[in-house]
């Protein structure tokens, strides 16, 4: 659910900045809060704050509900996929590495074409970016469920390893008087079983594995026919707005970054 919940964050964040700045009438531009929060490479890092909230800022109904639906789907991808929170925490680290990505590629060039920035998209071509490459990856953390100790006799005995290792020791002496008697060899064997929180690692079967490959492909082909490169916006009659490819090209970098170095830090633990 962790994959569930930042999708939600990111969401709700947007809409509730959304509804603030249409409250105040204008277009959203106008709005002192969406100037407040959207990105500018002007600024660099002074106000480091923004490579977090210009994921908020939408300029137009459209915008936040293309957007919105996108958020959607791959929340559902991903509930179902059931992605550990190593893909979620790749995601979350990606979400401000995606418009510093577009900082790296030089603030006077992009402050140029692009005085300000805003939106979920760049953000969710990180997740997508992240869902794919987890889903390609062959192995997957699962849970190991434990069954339960056998259950304390009335005479407070309880089994040991020792029991578990001679189990013909249970019907010696005393013992059997016991209701620790009727002890099977399958019961004492659940004293070496690990912590019902404790995982490993399973394989993905071949079909998710192909459909994160189809993930990768498809946004990264996707991504370069947009020609990000050339790092204008593109105005779109349908959003009502300009689209930044290069938006979407910094957030495929930022996501390949934040899974690789997630993955490197779990392999080393």
């Amino acid at each position: 659910m962790a994959w569930v919940m930042l999708t939600g964050l990111l969401c709700l964040s947007a809409l509730v900045v959304t509804a603030i700045c249409a409250e105040n009438g204008g277009a959203p531009a106008d709005s002192p809060l969406a100037r407040a929060l959207a990105w500018q490479a002007a600024l660099g890092l002074r106000e480091p704050w923004r490579l977090w909230t210009s994921a908020w800022v939408h300029w137009s109904a459209a915008h936040l509900a293309i957007n919105l639906a996108g958020g959607v789907v791959v929340a559902f991808v991903g509930w179902r996929a059931r992605l550990d929170t190593v893909a979620t925490w790749a995601w979350f680290a990606a979400w401000p590495l995606t418009q510093l990505a577009m900082a790296a590629l030089g603030a006077d060039r992009v402050a140029a074409v692009m005085p300000h920035y805003g939106g979920l998209s760049g953000v969710l071509h990180a997740g997508v970016i992240t869902l794919g490459l987890s889903l390609a990856w062959p192995l997957a953390a699962a849970r190991v469920r434990a069954a339960a100790p056998p259950a304390r006799g009335d005479t407070g005995f309880a089994a040991t390893r020792t029991s578990a290792i001679e189990p013909s020791r249970i019907t010696e002496g005393p013992w059997a008087m016991t209701e620790m008697g009727a002890i099977t060899a399958l019961q004492a064997s659940t004293l070496d079983q690990p912590s019902p929180r404790a995982t490993a690692d399973r394989e993905r079967p071949l079909a998710e594995r192909w459909i994160g490959v189809a993930i990768v492909a498809g946004t990264l082909a996707k991504v370069l026919l947009e020609a990000p490169w050339h790092l204008a916006p593109r105005p779109s009659d349908a959003l009502g707005i300009s689209v930044a490819p290069v938006a979407h090209a910094c957030g495929v970098v930022a996501g390949l970054l934040a899974w690789g170095a997630a993955r490197l830090l779990v392999r080393r633990r």
